[in-house]
């Protein structure tokens, strides 16, 4: 009789043991807020920005720093795309804050830029 007790007692305790240990988890990630998981910092979140296509604050005032140095009107990038490649190089598509928009080309060989408006 007592190897029958046994048998039927451990699968009990084994159930108890689970649902403490599944009892305990909730509590540990829902209850306790230092245990969630964190937004993504600044610098995760710049860099899905550029996947996505977006530019850096520094990249956008390096190309309102170009445009303006062809002695045409941009007095702050508002917004940078990358668009892909031409034949000259990697093309981006430029809105300044004064609602004109440029497509400007990096040059495959670095340091050469071609800037024309946005058709």
């Amino acid at each position: 009789m007592s190897k029958s007790i046994r048998g039927a007692i451990l699968p009990i305790v084994a159930g108890v043991v689970a649902l403490a240990a599944a009892a305990i988890l909730v509590i540990v990630f829902m209850v306790h807020p230092e245990t969630k998981v964190a937004p993504p910092s600044q610098a995760m979140q710049r860099a899905e920005d550029r996947q996505a296509g977006g530019l850096s604050p520094e990249a956008m005032a390096s190309l309102r720093d170009i445009i303006q140095a062809q002695g045409l009107n941009c007095p702050a990038v508002t917004d940078g795309t990358l668009q892909g490649q031409d034949r000259y190089g990697q093309v981006i598509k430029v809105s300044c804050d004064n609602e004109l928009k440029f497509k400007v080309t990096m040059g495959a060989r670095g340091g050469t830029y071609h800037i024309a408006p946005w058709e």
